[in-house]
């Protein structure tokens, strides 16, 4: 049988759930990162806090940008934050997603985009905690440990019962928050 074992990470921008390649390959293109698909992963995954379905005259974004572009994909993503009817969503998508900008669409560090601005992963967490890279992100969520973990717990726990948590469950997913 196979055995765990753990190993210790010297940086902690690797480590832990939200930053394996699995996850950000997952929520990537095929050529880039997807600073939203990764900003609602979060929200639904590590928060269970699914953000609603955007509205359906969105456009997505390119796969890939014209050569010359110099804009970053928080600049190319502005247009969809300054719209009315996007931007409530986004305010809670888009810190999250951008926080983990600096790992590129397979979960490789870059410190700068091909065309070679740097990557900007600044943000706030529940309108109250500032960051300014992954390290500040990952402090964030640990002020907000409790609202993590009863969130994490829930969705956990939602897969492994194959249904949506209900009221019944909530002294369960408390035991589990405490311990």
């Amino acid at each position: 049988t196979p055995t765990f074992n753990r190993i210790e990470l010297n940086d902690r921008r690797q480590g832990g759930i939200i930053t394996t390649s699995a996850a950000m390959t997952m929520t990537s293109g095929i050529s880039r990162s997807h600073p939203i698909t990764r900003g609602a992963w979060l929200l639904t995954v590590i928060f269970n806090d699914p953000p609603p379905p955007p509205p359906a005259d969105v456009p997505p974004l390119p796969e890939k940008f014209a050569i010359d572009d110099n804009q970053t994909l928080r600049e190319r993503f502005s247009e969809h934050r300054s719209r009315s009817d996007c931007k409530s969503c986004h305010v809670k998508i888009d810190p999250l997603g951008f926080a983990l900008e600096n790992f590129d669409a397979v979960g490789k560090w870059r410190d700068t985009y091909p065309n070679g601005r740097k990557v900007d992963s600044y943000g706030v967490l529940n309108k109250k905690h500032k960051f300014t890279d992954i390290y500040e992100f990952k402090d964030a969520i640990l002020k907000e440990k409790e609202a993590f973990l009863k969130g994490f717990s829930k969705h956990l726990l939602s897969f492994a019962l194959g249904r949506e948590c209900r009221a019944i469950d909530t002294p369960v997913i408390e035991s589990i928050v405490q311990n």
